[in-house]
């Protein structure tokens, strides 16, 4: 599993989800099981049942085990179990959430109230300049949380998003006012970090995989404190907000969404058209 790991490094991939997913059957078959085995029957169908809750997961497991699978047998292992395509349906996503300019502006002025901690050097910082990214450019937490350093050009005004989903990359430009704030972060945080590798460093490394989500609904608590749990928004809603604000000012200003809706795709990183076309049905003004 290692080995395959670094085999699709070498190729360019940055591979973190999808190694987790792997590393954790290891660490499953480990647990329960003597003696060498290989990716057999049993014990893929015994952890994907652990994951019957989490349906990301399940797929995301899933996925990176057929590709394993198939990297054994193309390496002259026998015996080995492929998971049949469609085995695993695609996790039904959450309905997305859409801010109001009060809720916009409660959440921001809670996220700039941050206060230092001794814990997490440079939170008060970085968190505010995130989820700021987030709000403005429709990006993933993921996209956000592993910007490298060299591939923020503020005095050029544009983000290389590179590798983000699948071996995709793009460039996306900001608004002079984000840029602006942005070398404001930089000039405060590079006195804490003056030689890291990620626009937002937390301690040497980026910040971990639900570090964002986590710090969303810890602010979105402090802006609301009496809002039910289960209908609370998440932080990826940020980017199905772009998306929804966008498509709502082209149908106010009366401009042909055939014309725009591919920039909107490019922008945000979708793999075809029909990605972004998921918004339409919530703009009443298009949805005939």
């Amino acid at each position: 599993a290692e080995e395959f790991i670094l085999y699709k490094q070498r190729l360019g991939y940055i591979y973190e989800t999808p190694c987790l997913y792997l590393m954790n059957y290891v660490r499953y078959t480990e647990k329960g099981r003597t003696g060498e085995t290989l990716l057999d029957k049993e014990s893929v169908k015994e952890y994907l049942d652990t994951l019957a809750d989490v349906p990301g997961s399940l797929y995301g497991s899933a996925a990176v085990l057929r590709e394993f699978g198939r990297h054994l047998i193309k390496s002259g292992y026998a015996d080995v179990y492929i998971i049949p395509p469609k085995t695993v349906d695609l996790p039904t996503p959450e309905p997305p959430c859409f801010f109001t300019a009060e809720e916009i502006k409660r959440f921001f002025d809670k996220c700039d109230s941050i206060k230092p901690h001794l814990s997490f050097k440079g939170r008060e910082l970085a968190l505010p300049a995130m989820f700021r990214i987030l709000y403005c450019c429709g990006m993933r937490c993921k996209e956000v949380r592993m910007l490298l350093y060299e591939d923020v050009h503020l005095e050029g005004g544009f983000l290389d998003v590179k590798q983000s989903k699948g071996p995709k990359s793009r460039r996306i430009y900001i608004s002079s006012e984000l840029s602006e704030y942005l070398k404001k972060y930089e000039s405060s945080v590079s006195l804490l970090f003056p030689n890291r590798k990620y626009f937002f460093p937390s301690r040497e490394s980026c910040y971990g995989t639900g570090a964002i989500s986590k710090n969303f609904r810890r602010i979105w608590k402090q802006a609301y404190p009496n809002f039910i749990l289960g209908s609370r928004p998440r932080a990826y809603d940020f980017r199905h907000h772009f998306a929804w604000v966008n498509l709502n000012r082209w149908a106010a200003e009366g401009l042909d969404v055939n014309v725009m809706l591919p920039y909107l795709m490019r922008y945000m990183g979708h793999q075809s058209i029909n990605d972004t076309l998921y918004y339409f049905h919530f703009v009443p003004e298009f949805f005939p």
